[in-house]
């Protein structure tokens, strides 16, 4: 996984950033296809989209920011069963952007360059809105201004108590 910038190895590496933050287990092998991404010794659902400005291909422009929380139908590794129903299986989201905007000096191992926003599932279960997706500017908007990996692990416990 040479390339930490590409959508799918950004996305792996900013579930372990999460796990780290949150002080999860991060020596156990990751189930890619499960009903959702962190599971906490507590029992504690977290499901962690990613995004970035800076893609590994030519750009004429920064992309823009929107993270999918679309309803799926969950898949139990241990059971090989999936569910019936769509819904989101996780308690909270995590939206971590690698906020960084200069190609030439993007690092996603770089703590400092990423930004993140923990959101309750209930909050997403509840919006008028889009059910598919929310963008950087609805989160603006609606849950604040993002936190750092140092603040991460405080603004989860809050989302978790969040109700909407």
């Amino acid at each position: 996984m040479s390339d930490l910038v590409s959508n799918a190895t950004r996305g792996v590496l900013a579930e372990f950033i999460v796990a780290k933050a949150l002080g999860l287990r991060t020596d156990c092998v990751r189930m890619a296809w499960d009903k959702c991404d962190l599971v906490a010794q507590d029992g504690l659902n977290v499901e962690v989209k990613s995004a970035a400005y800076i893609q590994p291909w030519a750009q004429r422009e920064p992309s823009k920011i929107s993270f999918s929380v679309q309803s799926k139908r969950g898949w139990d590794a241990n059971t090989n069963v999936q569910d019936k129903e769509a819904r989101r299986h996780a308690d909270v989201y995590v939206f971590a952007l690698l906020a960084h905007e200069d190609k030439s000096t993007i690092d996603p191992l770089d703590l400092d360059q990423w930004r993140f926003w923990a959101v309750s599932t209930l909050f997403l279960n509840e919006r008028k809105r889009s059910q598919h997706s929310i963008t950087m500017a609805t989160l603006l908007k609606l849950v604040g201004a993002p936190v750092s990996y140092g603040q991460l692990a405080q603004a989860v416990t809050r989302a978790r108590g969040a109700r909407g």
